[in-house]
This record gives C-alpha cells, structure tokens and sequence, in this order.
C-alpha cells in the first residue's frame, strides 16, 4: 500500500525525510502524489517549513518539521505519599504535578496540588480540573489551544476500556469514569495511564530523541514508596492483557511483611520506600521520609546502608528474572530509591540472576528526565496517538 500523508508525517516526525526529495526517495511515490500529501499537511498546521537543507542539484531544499497547531497537552500524575513510619504519625499530603506540554516534550508551564486520593474521584477530579483551568489561565494559554489531555495513576489500568482495575492504594477508584469526567470538561482526547508505565514512555522518548537509537526493549523501574515496571516494546507501551504488566511489586519473596494487596512477602513490602521506613523505625531509626533516607544514605550511615543492601538484592533477584524472560536493550531505575547504592544492589543482582546471554548487550542507568518523566511521557502518549499514521489520515482523508 502506497504511503499516506500519515505515514509522510511520521517520516518528518523522525527525522528520516524532511524535505520533498528526501520523502521522495523513501516512498517510491510520484513527485505529484508527495507534493498533493504535503500540502494537505501544511493546511492542516501539522508541519510546516523550516528553512531550508542545503542545495540539491543546485537548488536549495525546503525543510520541514512538525509543529502542530492546537496541540498542547494537559497532563497531571498523581502520587501516593507515604505514611510516616512513627507512633502517631500521619500519612502526608498526597500530591498531583500538572503541567502543559508542548508537542515536542517540552514543559510550557507547570504547577502543583495537593489532594488526598482516598478521598475519592468524585472530590480529587472536581479540584484537579479546577487546577487545569487555573494553570492555563495564569499562563495565558486559551482552552482551545489544548489538544489532549493525560492523567497517571499508582495503579493498574484495563487497556480496554481505560479504568482503574481495583488499585489496592486508590479504595474507591476502581472502575470510576474518569476519562468521561475529564472529557466532559475539556472536549478532546483523554488518556490515562499507569504512572510507571508514562514514565517509561517519557524516558524511552528521550533516549530515543537523543540519538542513541531506540532501546528495544527498554524496561523502566521506579523505586519510591512502591514498586513497579513500565515496559516498552517495538516502541509501544506493554501493559498487559488487562494492565497488569511490569506489576513487579506484586512478586513473592518471601517474607513475613503485610502488603496492601493482603499477602504477605511482596517485593513492595519488603523492598519497597515504605518497606524500608518502617525496618528502620522498627530498628530505631526514625528516618521519616524517603528524602531524609536518601540524606542518610549519602552519609553512608550503617544502618542505612544495610537496609539499601537488603532491599537492592531483592529487587535486582526479580529483575533478574524479568531480564531474562525479555532480553530488554535498556533497564533504567528512577525515582527516591534510585541512589547509588541501590542502583549497584540491583546490578549485582540482575547480573548474578540471569543468564550472561541476557545481560551481554544490557545497560543498567539511572534516568535521564529525573521526576518529569511522567509527564513527559503523558504528553507523547496522547500526542503519539492524535498524530499516528492511521490517525492523520482519518482527520484528511
């Protein structure tokens, strides 16, 4: 089948052909049948012209790029605070970072809310729309520049029909509306997400964009309060047949620890930030938060350091296994838990679990985006699907 004007875009969009010769000699198409394709994307506003790149048979190619009109993205990830691990401590202030993001990645402006997910969608979706509506105001951002909408959760999500499937940190959340909610306040495309599986995405974009080639597959770890994985394959979100995958926090390791799930032994609950502030209370260390333990950790304190070890030994025996059942190009370890102590804890771990044909071409890193990689990710997945090939064609067709 010949290329359409949605698959031209994508040429563009990678930089593979960005002038009319370029897509020419990719394609196989007829001068005519390219010039009709580009020009109906020029009319749309999804590309436009970008100088030139240099001469080509004595005359000075025209370059383009993709620069969409109305394609802003509103994102907010929602996170889960910890409780504090102390007699009589209360569980702090859960949080949503929101920010509008440009079609290319970038954050145009941002802002922060704080909510209590327990509270339920029907009180926390009311204040975060509210907030969206505050935050493009005060950047002077119309409504109708807005062309999608993504949100992130610290639970699963059927990628059938994009709800929440029974979150074991999110009570009452399950099977809520909210893509309908938030669609009934901004009419355009919504998507929600797991927020380890955005993350992924906003990092296997960056890499991507650097340069350094598509990790295929690319396996993402964050490591705070809870555990979990975000995988990427052929360039697309895995996330399982009902949004279960990459759940590694849910992986028996033994243990006598209660996780909020209600067995005992999952790696969260033995491995994971909350895991590790509640030992070390039990021990008489009241650490109080992920950002105090990461303080310790940098001083080297003992105590610390051997809880570090502990939990970094667990997690890298079960992305041993994840390893060698994906054989990923790219395992990357982000979020409060991703010091250096940790980060060589699972390295040993991985590379004394799998097999050496598995790891032979993996490289272990820390993240690139740091904590805006999930919104990164948020803005890619929604501006990745308005602008796919089938997409674009559907809008000129």
């Amino acid at each position: 089948m010949a290329a359409g004007a949605g698959e031209i875009l994508q040429l563009i969009r990678t930089g593979r052909a960005t002038t009319r010769t370029q897509v020419l000699d990719v394609t196989g198409l007829s001068r005519v049948t390219v010039a009709q394709r580009m020009d109906a994307l020029l009319a749309a506003g999804i590309i436009r012209t970008a100088g030139d790149a240099g001469a080509t048979g004595g005359r000075r190619a025209e370059r383009f790029v993709f620069d969409p009109e109305d394609s802003l993205v509103l994102v907010a990830a929602l996170e889960l605070a910890e409780p504090v691990p102390a007699p009589g401590g209360s569980r702090a202030t859960d949080t949503a970072a929101l920010a509008v993001v440009d079609p290319h990645g970038a954050l145009v402006a941002r802002a922060s809310l704080d909510v209590r997910l327990a509270d339920g969608p029907e009180t926390v979706l009311p204040r975060l729309l509210d907030a969206f509506d505050a935050l493009l105001a005060d950047a002077g951002i119309k409504p109708a520049a807005v062309g999608g909408v993504a949100l992130s959760v610290p639970g699963p999500v059927d990628p059938h029909d994009h709800r929440l499937s029974d979150p074991p940190v999110m009570p009452g959340w399950g099977a809520w509306p909210v893509v309908e909610t938030v669609r009934a306040r901004f009419d355009v495309p919504v998507h929600l997400e797991n927020d380890a599986d955005a993350t992924a995405y906003g990092e296997y974009t960056e890499l991507a964009a650097r340069h350094e080639g598509p990790p295929q597959p690319f396996v993402l770890v964050k490591a705070s309060g809870f555990l979990g994985a975000g995988l990427v394959v052929d360039g697309r979100i895995y996330r399982g047949t009902d949004g279960g995958a990459g759940d590694i926090g849910h992986v028996d390791v033994g243990g006598d620890a209660v996780c909020r799930c209600g067995r005992r032994g999952c790696l969260a609950a033995e491995a994971g930030g909350a895991a590790l502030l509640r030992r070390l209370a039990e021990a008489g260390a009241d650490v109080g938060s992920l950002a105090g333990l990461r303080a310790l950790a940098e001083r080297g304190d003992p105590l610390v350091t051997a809880e570090l070890d502990r939990a970094a030994a667990l997690i890298g025996r079960v992305l041993a296994v994840l390893v060698g059942v994906l054989n990923p190009a790219d395992l990357v370890v982000t979020g409060e838990l991703a010091v250096p102590a940790v980060m060589a804890g699972i390295r040993a771990g991985v590379y004394a679990g799998a097999q050496p044909r598995a790891t032979a071409r993996l490289r272990i890193r820390p993240a690139v985006l740091g904590p805006d990689a999930v919104l990164v990710g948020l803005a890619r997945v929604a501006v990745d699907e308005r602008f796919s090939a089938e997409a674009v064609d559907a809008r000129l067709g």
